[in-house]
């Protein structure tokens, strides 16, 4: 059975193309999800969002060959994988969504880059413990730029923006990002050791979406606002916006995301080209929703990506 990603690229820095590809795509999907804001309740987006890749990842691997799903799904990875994908896109997802909605997607995305410090963090940990990792200045130094450039993203004055921001509402903002980062990293560790113990990465990925999805239909189910959701879903063109945006911010920016880390010439060039999106909602949030960069805003934006670099090499 042939391999579902070539092993070499096919063509030179075509990892960090795509990364850099996948980057951009999310910046995109962020600028559409905020101008869904009122239109669709942050869970409902999550929900319709998470459920599109789900059914796309899973078209995936049922017609590509090498991607069939294992006869066999060990015990611990498959709850890993579950409680992941329930932590990192139930509830991480809908947190940073209504950050979206509540402070627009340049700052919740920079904001969000406390989680590869949290992720760093965690993995000195129990079962993890990876000291040699960290053995050396480098990390250290990169997370503590990281961690500056996220506090200065949260306690800096509101970028200009075309709609006013009271006090309240940036402060949920914040809130809903950074918590939606420790969510967010608390997925990706569990991801990881579900990997470390075996677990294929194509269908823990199609695991994940789906817990995620099962789970935010569960709190719809539970909250008695399914049928609110279905409604604001079935607007005449929302849903095939939420659809398109799906494919091509969450299915094909996973996907990119994956094969940049199998081609590109090192792990570190991939996630931090892959941490780019704040770079690009910069002139996006300007041009479409009426953003200005403000001097502190540049700057936290320059300190987090340089220490997620430093952790990332």
């Amino acid at each position: 059975m042939r391999r579902p990603v070539p092993a070499s690229p096919p063509f030179p820095l075509a990892g960090p193309l795509a990364a850099l590809v996948s980057s951009v795509l999310w910046a995109g999907a962020g600028i559409v999800f905020r101008r869904l804001r009122g239109r669709v309740p942050p869970l409902a987006l999550n929900l319709a969002k998470n459920a599109i890749a789900a059914a796309l990842v899973g078209i995936t691997v049922a017609v590509v060959p090498g991607l069939a799903w294992p006869t066999t799904f060990a015990t611990t990875p498959f709850v890993l994988l579950v409680i992941s994908g329930v932590l990192g896109l139930t509830v991480c997802d809908s947190f940073f969504l209504r950050s979206i909605m509540e402070i627009g997607p340049r700052r919740a995305t920079l904001l969000a880059l406390l989680a590869p410090c949290l992720v760093f963090v965690g993995v000195l940990l129990p079962p993890f413990s990876q000291f040699d990792e960290v053995a050396n200045v480098r990390p250290w130094a990169g997370f503590l730029l990281a961690i500056v450039g996220v506090a200065l993203a949260a306690t800096g004055a509101s970028p200009g923006t075309a709609e006013p921001l009271d006090a309240a509402r940036e402060r949920r903002g914040v809130r809903d990002a950074l918590l939606a980062a420790v969510f967010q990293a608390l997925g990706v560790l569990l991801a990881r050791r579900a990997i470390e113990l075996g677990s294929p990465a194509i269908p823990g990925a199609l695991l994940r979406l789906a817990s995620g999805s099962a789970g935010l239909v569960l709190v719809g189910a539970a909250t008695r606002t399914l049928p609110a959701w279905k409604a604001s879903l079935t607007v005449e063109g929302i849903l095939p916006l939420v659809a398109v945006t799906a494919f091509f911010g969450t299915f094909l920016g996973i996907g990119l995301n994956q094969v940049s880390l199998a081609w590109s010439p090192s792990t570190g060039i991939a996630t931090i080209l892959n941490s780019l999106a704040p770079v690009w909602l910069i002139p996006l949030s300007f041009v479409f929703l009426g953003e200005k960069p403000t001097r502190r805003g540049l700057l936290a934006t320059a300190l987090a990506l340089g220490g997620v670099a430093l952790l990332s090499f």
